[in-house]
């Protein structure tokens, strides 16, 4: 070795986004050989790819790694059979669709000694402890070249203190969600997923604080950078129970086009919150004694009542 010691290599345990692995082992090899290549990349032994392309693809999320590739890639990459274990199942939390197998996947990764996964269960009081932690993350997802706290701190919506994004940028180094550039800050985690433990609280100041955020900016945003709609409706247990699957679905998709986004190329213009709210409305009748069922006067049950403040129409 030379004046300076040769960079480690990239363990997989490390990471909680598989595309940033593939990134960053490419990296590590090309800083060991100048001449390696994603050219060279596809052709490794036991992989044999016919185009470099996929695995540029794959890194910037516009392909997945089918159940066919992941263990031609993790040989090929030289995996133990723990971290290829591990890199198997961490390609199918990061691909999963909806919120449920998200959940499982993420509690399987979990399990690896020195997981970054585990590691974030731990630290999850630490980062969801204020509203813009989380929001100077993404920031750094979309501005890589931003180092000033000042900067960053008007940048964001309403505006920090910059002692506050000091903190933010300190809290997200320690707990390794970003790492430091020449110029600025990159994000080393794209997928991140709350625990079990993640309960009581801690949960409820992190959901109260972006609520008054969504609160005050009904007043401060204008509705064309904006959509807030409420919806009543009566609806039986069952049902309730439905619309909370479709929520999490709905969560997973957003997430999905979101990551779709940035592998197509998305300008990744500003960093948005959505809030998805379900709650009754009216006592829980069926607790007690059971009603008696009558025709309604008008025909069948209360009609859905809907209102917007988007200037679109509404369904």
């Amino acid at each position: 070795m030379g004046a300076e010691a040769e960079a480690e290599a990239p363990r997989i345990f490390g990471y909680l986004d598989y595309r940033s692995y593939l990134e960053d082992f490419f990296a590590h090899r090309k800083a060991r050989d100048t001449e390696f290549s994603l050219r060279r990349f596809s052709r490794l032994p036991g992989l044999g790819l016919s185009s470099s392309s996929f695995i540029s693809a794959v890194i910037k999320g516009r392909k997945n790694l089918s159940q066919s590739l992941r263990l031609r890639f993790g040989r090929a990459m030289g995996l133990e059979r723990a971290e290829l274990e591990y890199f198997e199942l961490l390609i199918q939390f990061n691909q999963s669709k909806s919120a449920d197998e998200k959940a499982h996947y993420h509690a399987q990764v979990s399990r690896f000694h020195g997981s970054r996964a585990r590691v974030l269960n731990e630290a999850q009081q630490r980062f969801y402890a204020k509203w813009y932690y989380g929001v100077i993350w993404h920031y750094f997802g979309l501005h890589q070249d931003r180092n000033s706290p000042a900067r960053i701190a008007k940048s964001i919506f309403p505006p920090l203190h910059a002692q506050q994004a000091e903190e933010a940028i300190r809290t997200l180094l320690e707990l390794k969600l970003i790492k430091k550039l020449a110029n600025g800050y990159a994000v080393t985690d794209r997928h991140l997923a709350t625990g079990k433990a993640f309960r009581g609280a801690s949960a409820r100041e992190h959901n109260k604080a972006f609520l008054q955020l969504a609160l005050e900016n009904l007043e401060r945003i204008p509705p064309g950078e904006r959509q807030f709609n409420v919806t009543s409706f009566s609806i039986s247990a069952r049902g309730y129970q439905r619309i909370k699957e479709r929520m999490e679905a709905l969560r997973a998709e957003v997430r999905e086009m979101a990551d779709a986004d940035d592998g197509e190329g998305g300008t990744g213009e500003r960093v948005y919150a959505l809030a998805l709210q379900l709650f009754p409305c009216s006592a829980d009748e069926g607790s007690g004694a059971r009603l008696e069922k009558k025709p309604a006067k008008t025909g069948g049950r209360a009609a859905v009542g809907t209102s917007s403040d988007s200037g679109n129409p509404v369904d």
